[in-house]
């Protein structure tokens, strides 16, 4: 069975979630550190980078469908002046 995680400084075993802004960086992050001596134990993206990829390829697919959607009305109107020009 594996142990509980435990702070390598206190032996703490609680943790929070801390909003970092490292200098020099261009994004925020997060520090997980130790609630009892604020140690911090690990680092982690602020933004759910997996989430914001998914989100732009609904939002590519979309304008995809959009786009389509777009050129079908187009060729319709070409068709009905065409139509329109042989009379």
């Amino acid at each position: 069975m594996f142990g509980t995680t435990k702070c390598g400084k206190c032996e703490g075993g609680s943790f929070k979630i801390q909003e970092i802004s490292p200098n020099g960086a261009a994004y925020k992050f997060y520090a997980i550190q130790c609630m009892g001596c604020q140690t911090p134990i690990g680092v982690t993206d602020f933004y759910n980078v997996g989430q914001m990829v998914k989100n732009q390829e609904k939002a590519i697919a979309d304008l995809g469908s959009k786009l389509n959607q777009m050129s079908h009305t187009v060729d319709q109107i070409a068709y009905a002046m065409n139509q329109l020009a042989r009379r």
